[in-house]
């Protein structure tokens, strides 16, 4: 496993991390790199139409690329926690996060391994599963770097959280999962 410091230049680098989440082991990268998100999905084997979680440690991580302020009393009934909310995306948001949709997922995450690397990122990371497409979630450092060398992982535990979390529309209160 890789220290944070590693793990940092690597994202910078527009590399493809793996990293403990709240129930699963997470692939993720820099939201701002397009080469990163188009590696990210070409390891997984994944369409870019379902569009990607992003995760994030603070708020106001997610202006840039949602109106969440306009949301911010409903999402805050289940944030900071395994919660992801789907919220109305900006225009300029990349197609490879929201996917064919007009809402980006996003999780304000209280996980200590995620919020330590957005704060040092400062920003939000794109989240998804560490797996290919369709196929159960890694459930190890040694499993994700076996099937995914070119992925550093970060060291820490899962959060004990079972399962992946709730996906809930913040305009429709519609739960996707």
């Amino acid at each position: 496993m890789s220290s944070l410091a590693s793990v940092l230049e690597h994202l910078k680098s527009g590399g493809v991390i793996a990293y403990p989440t709240e129930g699963v082991w997470g692939f993720g990268c820099d939201p701002n790199n397009q080469d990163a998100i188009n590696n990210l999905l070409a390891i997984k084997e994944r369409s870019y139409e379902k569009g990607l979680i992003l995760i994030g440690s603070k708020f106001e991580q997610f202006f840039q690329y949602s109106h969440a302020e306009e949301y911010k009393d409903k999402l805050m009934t289940k944030w900071p926690g395994p919660h992801t909310w789907l919220v109305p995306s900006k225009h300029s948001l990349s197609n490879l996060i929201r996917g064919n949709h007009d809402k980006v997922a996003l999780r304000l995450s209280s996980h200590e391994t995620v919020c330590k690397l957005c704060d040092s990122f400062e920003g939000p990371l794109v989240s998804t599963s560490a797996n290919k497409e369709g196929m159960p979630t890694l459930t190890s450092p040694d499993e994700i770097l076996q099937s995914f060398p070119s992925v550093k992982v970060m060291e820490g535990k899962l959060g004990g959280h079972n399962k992946p979390t709730t996906i809930q529309d913040v305009v429709t209160d519609i739960i996707l999962r």
